[in-house]
């Protein structure tokens, strides 16, 4: 039962007691002053049932606004979620990467010599061996590398990067037409699978003439990394 039904009750109850004790003038006058009160009190009573459901209209209103910032704040959770457990995903796949120079000169390398870069400077992932000069792929992916070649004055050295013995790429350090030293980068992208062989050579059947220099103002070096 409502508020509204209480004080129609009420009312109803008290004008049928007034009816029954009021005989005479002085039952009327009874009668009348207990009519007023009831009547005021209705009046309280549904002034208080409009300010409840007004009450009541704010709190559902309220509630409906927080639950959908609940469900703005979930979605957004669990959007976050979804977005670092692909970001650690990928670089979990991508923690490979390495850089190593030589720590001396290398003098007259015979053709198909594998270049030994020892001084590691970095290893993530450990896939390079600074005994071998090979980088072995620790996990299937599209990777990057650079390899940079020094060559002493009046000097001629043939370098290839190859996987798996094949060459993918290589570059002419040249320096017999002047007398200084000479530098050159190559660069090769490749697309390896797991425990795939990665190394820099000389290239088989070219003699080299002078040598290849590693120092500190202009290191022979080798790098790669995973880009996913």
């Amino acid at each position: 039962m409502g508020p509204r039904d209480i004080a129609a009750t009420l009312f109803c109850v008290f004008i049928s007691v007034a009816i029954a004790r009021g005989s005479g003038e002085a039952g009327s006058h009874q009668s009348e002053d207990l009519t007023g009160r009831l009547l005021m009190t209705i009046q309280k009573l549904e002034g208080r049932v409009r300010e409840l459901e007004a009450a009541a209209i704010q709190e559902r209103k309220e509630a409906s606004e927080m639950r959908a910032e609940i469900h703005a704040l979930s979605e957004k959770c669990d959007s976050q979620i979804h977005e670092h457990v692909g970001l650690t995903k990928r670089q979990g796949s991508t923690h490979n990467a390495f850089y190593a120079y030589m720590n001396n000169n290398l003098q007259y390398p015979h053709p198909d010599t594998t270049f030994v870069f020892d001084n590691i400077r970095t290893n993530v992932g450990s896939g390079y061996s600074n005994t071998s000069g090979v980088f072995t792929a620790p996990h299937a992916g599209t990777y990057v590398f650079t390899w940079t070649i020094t060559v002493d004055s009046n000097s001629y050295v043939f370098s290839e990067l190859t996987v798996n013995s094949v060459a993918l790429g290589n570059v002419i350090t040249d320096s017999q037409q002047n007398s200084e030293y000479h530098m050159t980068t190559g660069v090769v992208v490749a697309q390896l699978n797991n425990g795939d062989i990665v190394r820099v050579r000389s290239r088989p059947g070219i003699n080299i003439h002078g040598s290849i220099l590693s120092a500190g103002s202009h290191r022979s070096s080798f790098s790669g990394w995973q880009l996913y």
